[in-house]
């Protein structure tokens, strides 16, 4: 679209809550008007279109972010590369664990579906690892994701592969620059999409929704005081340094709804208010918007627990601890796009929820994990880029100084 064009001035936030609070009112005023059925059913489409193609596509793009790490990252961070991708792992580990918690107090779900034998811990670890272990041999979906890590990584391990690790990249990168390419189609199908909400399910979807955006609220924002914290304490940045950097950042996260588009300003940010090192800050927050999503999967959980009440289909918090590594894994690349991990995981979640109707799943994870929720996990995702930057030069410094990075990086 032309710079001229107003549509095109609108941020992209504004838009997509614009059309889903059009969306979710059409649905409720009109719920058997053809027209606006006609409507939801266009909105369905694109989704469906990417579970057809999910398996391509997560193999694309998981084998090109991994060759792409280990080929053009590793050898110029050196050491820093591993105490970053070492921090964000953990870091998406333990937020998972922190938001299963969180499900525990708000949700009234069980720990084990009714009827069923209730195991002893280390049975019930078998069971969760047996079931995983037998969706990942059947299901093509999972095969792609252990598959694109293992094969990207073989492709930049060995020099005569190279060709086959570059291919990946500039398939992955082609598929990235068309999802960006489709964003302003993106609030036009969540408004579609939201249409669905209260046409199917009325004043129970709309409450459905509004608990989910409150609970995500809830969960992000005290996870953000807690990294705050940690910043205070485990670094040597003051108050005013740590609330200048999240007064920049939060908001620019918050407001733009994507991690790609608060790039530049958490660069900025982490150097002059962090006071964080050109080269510590620009690996740190680089890695960080590919690798980090930590507070996305834990949104991504708690959609998971909305859209299941939604369409009826019974869910244990056992199942939600079965979802956090894959959930995990598929953190550390969905693109950072509005609603990204919402296209990228809501697939495999089904498959593993073992939803009758994948494609109906997805299309409802896709409508629910929009608007407000997909702007407090970026908001949180963030900011959490600029603490790991400021612990990691903080206390391992001395084992990466910036002459060997500049000399690595050259």
């Amino acid at each position: 679209m032309s710079k001229g064009n107003f549509y095109s001035r609108i941020p992209l936030p504004i838009l997509v809550v614009g059309y889903l609070i059009v969306g979710l009112c059409l649905g409720y005023a009109f719920p058997k008007n053809e027209i606006i059925g006609a409507l939801h059913i266009s909105g369905t489409y694109f989704p469906k279109t990417i579970v057809t193609f999910a398996a391509l596509l997560i193999f694309n793009l998981l084998a090109a972010a991994m060759a792409k790490l280990m080929l053009y990252h590793k050898e110029q961070a050196g050491k820093l590369f591993g105490l970053i991708f070492g921090a964000y792992l953990f870091m998406g580990g333990v937020s998972l664990l922190y938001v299963t918690g969180w499900i525990s107090v708000l949700s009234d779900i069980p720990m084990f579906l009714p009827g069923l034998d209730v195991p002893g811990p280390m049975a019930w670890v078998a069971q969760i690892g047996h079931t995983f272990a037998n969706v990942l041999t059947q299901q093509p979906l999972l095969q792609a994701l252990v598959g694109a890590m293992l094969l990207g990584w073989l492709a930049a391990k060995f020099e005569q592969l190279h060709p086959i690790a570059h291919g990946f990249i500039a398939v992955g990168d082609a598929i990235l620059w068309f999802f960006k390419k489709l964003l302003w189609y993106y609030p036009i199908m969540i408004g579609c999409l939201a249409i669905g909400i209260p046409m199917k399910f009325g004043a129970k979807g709309m409450a459905l929704y509004g608990q989910g955006v409150l609970w995500v609220m809830i969960v992000t924002c005290t996870w953000v005081a807690l990294m705050i914290l940690l910043c205070k304490f485990c670094t040597k940045r003051t108050w005013k340094q740590i609330l200048s950097y999240y007064g920049a950042v939060w908001p620019t996260g918050f407001g733009t709804g994507g991690s790609y588009d608060t790039l530049a300003v958490n660069i900025i940010s982490a150097e002059r208010d962090l006071g964080l090192h050109e080269d510590i800050a620009e690996v740190s927050i680089v890695f960080g918007t590919v690798l980090n999503k930590n507070c996305s999967t834990m949104s991504v959980l708690i959609v998971t627990i909305i859209v299941s009440q939604l369409l009826g289909i019974p869910i244990s918090l056992s199942e939600i601890l079965m979802l956090i590594p894959p959930v995990m894994i598929l953190g550390l690349e969905s693109p950072g796009i509005p609603g990204g991990a919402g296209y990228f995981m809501s697939p495999i979640i089904a498959v593993l929820l073992g939803a009758p109707d994948p494609a109906t799943y997805v299309t409802t994870f896709v409508a629910v994990f929009s608007g407000l929720i997909p702007m407090f996990s970026t908001a949180g995702n963030t900011t959490d880029d600029g603490v790991v930057g400021a612990f990691l030069q903080d206390h391992f410094g001395h084992w990466i100084s910036s002459h060997s990075l500049q000399r690595e990086s050259a």
